[in-house]
């Protein structure tokens, strides 16, 4: 008796998706940013990603996963000196201290995702497309980093290089 190729992909589509539920269920310490503000693997999300362009697909990605020109990532890399926000000084400049707690972004922050002041398990909650447009609106990890409005902090192009510049060296001094 044969077997269906429909169910063979059915079966290994659900191996898939366990394994994956398993290894976001195991991440270690070093990757709570991403737990913190990702429920986990999420058909809805999934669909969402796919039909964003490249651009929309990294910003998004990238301020809910840490991996980003925010400060804190920054200087777990080495290139900055201080993890701590450019504009407030108050706490680590994090995805989700920008995204929740910042008092610069507070008035877009109501606009764009419906309150002042959110936890991260808010954030959980929201759409891909609403994290996307309060992204745009700010220039949030896109060409810099705009906080509090057209007189706010922007990190240009050239600062970006410049650190990924910086980085590269260091990568090579230690490969050295």
């Amino acid at each position: 008796m044969g077997v269906s190729r429909q169910n063979t992909r059915k079966k290994i589509r659900c191996w898939m998706d366990n394994q994956h539920l398993a290894r976001w269920q195991g991440l270690k310490s070093t990757q709570t940013q991403a737990q913190e503000l990702i429920s986990g693997p999420s058909p809805t999300a999934k669909t969402k990603l796919l039909s964003f362009n490249k651009t929309q697909s990294r910003v998004v990605t990238s301020l809910l996963t840490g991996h980003n020109i925010l400060r804190r990532h920054l200087h777990l890399r080495g290139p900055t000196n201080s993890p701590l926000c450019r504009r407030c000084e108050a706490e680590d400049e994090t995805s989700a201290h920008i995204l929740c707690e910042h008092e610069a972004l507070v008035s877009l922050r109501h606009v764009y995702l419906g309150s002042f002041f959110l936890d991260p398990v808010d954030i959980k909650n929201l759409s891909l497309g609403t994290i996307w447009n309060l992204s745009k609106r700010t220039g949030l990890l896109r060409t810099g980093i705009r906080l509090g409005g057209t007189k706010g902090l922007f990190l240009k192009p050239r600062c970006i290089r410049t650190v990924r510049t910086r980085t590269q060296l260091l990568i090579n001094q230690s490969s050295s």
